[in-house]
């Protein structure tokens, strides 16, 4: 799990992730992962929303579960929650960022280890500030990756902030995503052959920073449309910028485009 802890209590109905610790025959004890040293109760009744006898049978020792909290007594320090009120999206988005968590500290603390700094050092100099900032290393990531010049700012050392660059920029590319599609073209008129050459350089000239297209013969009158982005999302703007200029281009080269 990840260094960071949170300090405080969570907010009534957040989803938190928990580690079982103890089993009891009418509840469970557990431990709140990302929170310092705050523990949580579920009774069965909020375990499961079918009937149990033996809570074992739901959990087991040193699993770890998502759960919403329900009822928090600061003065006393309890913290009620249920597991049978969250969903299975809820569930699997806190777990995903739970890993996309754990995957960038470790990511930064491989950077860190290159130059004899410990995770307990980057925390006190710079991740606690980022966190703050940003709300997690993830999202501080997911903002280098619109601005990677955000890491330019670390008071970490020249050699740290090369290093994580370098780390940064393999996850992106291992990252990287490739939509594909198959358009059909048709070139028409005498000089058909010599404006779909044409149409389909221009076609892989348009600019972008982040997405590039690649298009491929694969079989009169079909072509394979290849979309290399850092994600989905940016892969089908880009299309869609690929598909609008595709109507512009066809009138000028003379080329029927279809599905």
């Amino acid at each position: 799990m990840v260094y960071y802890k949170k300090t405080g209590f969570p907010g009534i109905k957040d989803i938190v992730l928990c580690k079982v610790k103890k089993i009891l025959p009418h509840s469970v004890f557990v431990e709140l992962i990302e929170y310092d040293n705050k523990e949580g109760m579920i009774h069965i009744s909020e375990l499961s929303s079918r009937w149990t006898r033996n809570i074992s049978e739901i959990v087991t020792l040193n699993s770890i579960i998502v759960c919403r909290v329900e009822k928090i007594d600061e003065s006393k320090g309890y913290i009620d929650l249920s597991k049978k009120r969250v969903t299975s999206g809820e569930e699997k988005a806190k777990k995903d960022e739970m890993q996309n968590e754990i995957h960038i500290e470790k990511i930064i603390e491989h950077s860190l280890k290159k130059n004899n700094i410990t995770l307990k050092d980057f925390y006190e100099k710079q991740g606690y500030k980022l966190i703050e900032e940003y709300g997690s290393l993830y999202l501080y990531y997911q903002n280098y990756l619109e601005n990677p010049k955000i890491l330019n700012d670390l008071v970490l050392g020249k050699k740290v902030i090369e290093h994580m660059k370098e780390s940064f920029e393999s996850l992106i590319q291992k990252n990287r995503v490739t939509k594909k599609n198959i358009i059909k073209f048709y070139a028409n008129g005498e000089k058909g052959l010599k404006n779909l050459k044409e149409f389909i350089e221009e076609l892989t000239k348009i600019p972008d920073e982040d997405s590039k297209v690649t298009i491929k013969y694969m079989n009169s009158p079909e072509y394979l449309v290849s979309i290399n982005s850092s994600s989905y999302k940016k892969a089908d703007i880009f299309f869609e910028k690929i598909t609008s200029l595709m109507k512009t281009l066809s009138k000028k080269f003379n080329i029927s485009v279809l599905p």
